[in-house]
This record gives structure tokens, C-alpha cells and sequence, in this order.
């Protein structure tokens, strides 16, 4: 068992769903993306026979290949714009810090959500607005703040009963799992000796 412990920037998130979008989405788009094509020349064929035959526009023609081309266009910016809601998303969300333990048979990922600024504790009374001093109210309010603030349980990722694929390239790895979630472990914050270990284990695991 090794572990590694790293963030995940914006530039790497966006990187690591580029990759994925390049394994699974764009091999998946593929035949419809040509049954689109072909649906379009077939429509601009007909507009340009009728137009050179009769010096008309073919009403069916301009209508499949208007169709085709919005739904050509709408198929592949889906995912561009689905990118931008996400990394918006976690740019709400704050920084997040990883914890991951790579074993024999799985591998299991904790997220530490990182406090943010330091924030006083007010009392509002007829005497205008006042930071806490009573210490059993600042006692409750912490515990009240501490309560909303729950670390998430650990993913745990079972090498022989997920569909695994990793990505390596110069800044990070990727771990897709299931063809759904990804998993980002940045180079930038592992030394030499635990990029090897990390090569090592995807060799070793198949994945």
C-alpha cells in the first residue's frame, strides 16, 4: 500500500475532462455524427438538383439539411457547455483536499473540504451588533457550524468490479472509472519516486 496526497486546480480539472471527453464522448458521437453528415449532403443534393433542374428551392431538401447541420452543431457543443456548468460548479464549491491509498484489490479516496477565512460570530441586540464573548454561546455556535461542515465518507474503488481505464500524460494521471467518474492525481504534487509507484500500479493492475 502507498498513498498520495494532492489538490486538483481548475486548468487540471478541465484538462483531465478534455481526456475523457476524447475516450468516451467523442467515440460515441462518431456514427451519429456521420448519420448527420450524410443526412446533410443528402439534403444540399437535393436542394442543388432541384435548384439547377427547376431553379427552385427543394422545401424536403432545405429542411434535412437544416436539421442535420443544428443537430450536428447542438451534438458537439453539448459538451463544451456542460464542461463550463461543471467547472463552475466546483469553482462554487472551494478547494478540496485528496487523500488516496492505493491497495492490492482497491483504492480508496478521502476529501478533506478546506475551512475558509476565519468568520466572527455576531449577536445582534438593542445595543446595535456585537461579536460573541459568552463562551457557551460561542461553544454552541461552533458546534452548529461544525455540524454543517461534515467531512464526506471515502470513495472506495474496487479494482475487480469496476471497469477501470487510466490516462497518463505529462501533468497528471486519470483514473476513469465506469466510463463515468473521473479521478485527477496531479503530478505537480507527487515526488518522482511516487509517479513510478503510480505508473507501476496501473501496469501492474492492468488499468
Amino acid at each position: 500500500m502507498f498513498q498520495i496526497n494532492y489538490t486538483n486546480t481548475i486548468p487540471e480539472i478541465t484538462r483531465a475532462y478534455t481526456l475523457f471527453r476524447r475516450k468516451y464522448a467523442t467515440r460515441r458521437m462518431l456514427p451519429m455524427t456521420l448519420l448527420m453528415l450524410v443526412g446533410f449532403f443528402l439534403g444540399l443534393n437535393l436542394i442543388l438538383v432541384n435548384y439547377n433542374n427547376h431553379e427552385t428551392l427543394n422545401l424536403p431538401g432545405v429542411i434535412v439539411a437544416a436539421l442535420s447541420a443544428g443537430m450536428l452543431v447542438s451534438m458537439w457543443l453539448r459538451p463544451r457547455t456542460a464542461q463550463k456548468r461543471l467547472i463552475s460548479t466546483i469553482e462554487q464549491m472551494g478547494e478540496e483536499k485528496y487523500t488516496a491509498r492505493f491497495y492490492d484489490d482497491r483504492i480508496e479516496i478521502d476529501t478533506e473540504i478546506l475551512e475558509g477565512e476565519e468568520t466572527e460570530i455576531i449577536a445582534i441586540s438593542k445595543h446595535g451588533v456585537d461579536v460573541v464573548k459568552n463562551p457557551e454561546v460561542l461553544e454552541e455556535a461552533e458546534k452548529q457550524i461544525a455540524a454543517q461542515t461534515v467531512q464526506p465518507e471515502p470513495s472506495i474503488i474496487r479494482l475487480g468490479s469496476e471497469t477501470l481505464y487510466s490516462v497518463e500524460d505529462s501533468e497528471l494521471f486519470c483514473l476513469f472509472v465506469n466510463g463515468k467518474l473521473i479521478y485527477i492525481f496531479p503530478k505537480r504534487c507527487l515526488t518522482d519516486e511516487q509517479v513510478l509507484e503510480l505508473q507501476n500500479y496501473f501496469k501492474d493492475k492492468g488499468i
